[in-house]
């Protein structure tokens, strides 16, 4: 079962990792969020962090690394997932600032199943996703994350970047 320190070490850990950005990175736009949504098969409601840290490689438009925590709960466990994620956009609609993009990366979920222990996983996420710009370098983002391994099948979510 989860204990606040657990919870507290994991989500600390996440915010750091999502601070710290590797010298690899090129110093461009960086970006952090809240997140939230539902997954499929657990089938959970969730909420998490996300960040944006830069692109990779150094060269503007090749891939950024996204990562994300994810806290979830439902179908009689919780779950943390850690996804660490590249993306790229692919395509952008003329005069709206809506740019669609794509993403692959590990996931690693660690999961408390009410009364029966615990257990760690690793995984490979896909995702196709939209990043609708607001005022200032806010932006909404709409993702649909597909699992292959033992994490959620499905999730579907909805993002603030500031």
């Amino acid at each position: 079962m989860f204990t606040k320190r657990i919870i507290t070490t994991i989500l600390t850990l996440s915010a750091i990792v999502l601070l710290t950005s590797p010298s690899s990175f090129a110093a461009s736009k960086y970006a952090l969020g809240a997140r939230g949504g539902f997954s499929s098969s657990p089938d959970q409601f969730f909420l998490g962090l996300q960040g944006s840290l830069g692109n990779v490689g150094g060269a503007a438009g090749t891939a950024v690394f996204a990562p994300s925590v994810d806290v979830g709960a439902g179908d009689n466990f919780t779950s943390v997932l850690i996804n660490g994620d590249l993306r790229w956009y692919v395509f952008r609609l003329p005069e709206t600032g809506i740019k669609f993009y794509g993403a692959a990366g590990p996931t690693l979920g660690y999961y408390s199943i009410n009364n029966a222990g615990s257990s760690t996983e690793l995984g490979l996420s896909l995702t196709a996703g939209a990043r609708i710009p607001m005022r200032g370098n806010r932006s909404y983002n709409l993702e649909m994350r597909f699992g292959f391994g033992d994490i959620p099948d499905m999730k579907l979510s909805l993002g603030v970047m500031f």
